[in-house]
């Protein structure tokens, strides 16, 4: 194993650990602080093609207040769907009917059609871990390192809780960063 492979493995059971720490209370406040900056986002604001994934129940940033306030604003809602080692994004026009995937988390129906990568033009990025360069620590299968790169006409934003924002996110040639970072306490820039 590399020695990146076994540095983001530390680097993803340590954030974990503390996200575990994490108040249902304190993730619901931070959820909320990083919802106002995205929605405050001038390219969030331009997008008409918005992807967001939808979070996990606890130790992530929330995102459902995201998607429901991107459907109410008009905009075309896209949430990932994983195949195998492929993921894609389907249309969505509200949270009914998405059934939880081997990880618990809702997606849509196989027999829905993913939409072109090039048509999206805001994807939120999940990750574990960030640093303030900007550099991110997925979850370890690259499902958004593959997809981002065919989705080249994007606008990409990683958000994350306080407890993921870390010194140093150690990166090898196939990991892209996002465009933006926003925390509860704004944009890292």
């Amino acid at each position: 194993m590399s020695a990146i492979r076994t540095a983001k493995l530390q680097l993803r059971k340590s954030v974990h650990q503390r996200l575990l720490q994490l108040s249902a209370v304190d993730l619901s406040s931070q959820s909320q602080l990083i919802q106002a900056h995205v929605l405050a986002l001038p390219a969030f604001q331009r997008a008409q093609h918005v992807s967001i994934y939808l979070s996990m129940d606890s130790a992530e940033a929330q995102t459902y207040g995201l998607v429901e306030q991107a459907l109410a604003s008009g905009k075309s809602v896209y949430v990932p769907r994983c195949r195998g080692q492929q993921m894609d994004m389907v249309r969505i026009t509200n949270l009914q009917g998405l059934t939880p995937n081997a990880w618990g988390i809702p997606e849509p129906s196989h027999s829905e059609p993913a939409v072109d990568p090039s048509v999206l033009d805001f994807i939120l990025v999940p990750g574990v871990a960030f640093d303030k360069s900007g550099s991110r620590c997925g979850h370890g299968k690259g499902y958004y390192d593959r997809y981002l790169r065919q989705a080249a006409n994007a606008v990409t934003c990683a958000i994350c809780l306080s407890e993921q924002l870390v010194d140093h996110v150690p990166i090898s040639e196939h990991d892209l960063k996002p465009h933006i970072l926003v925390t509860p306490q704004g944009i890292v820039e």
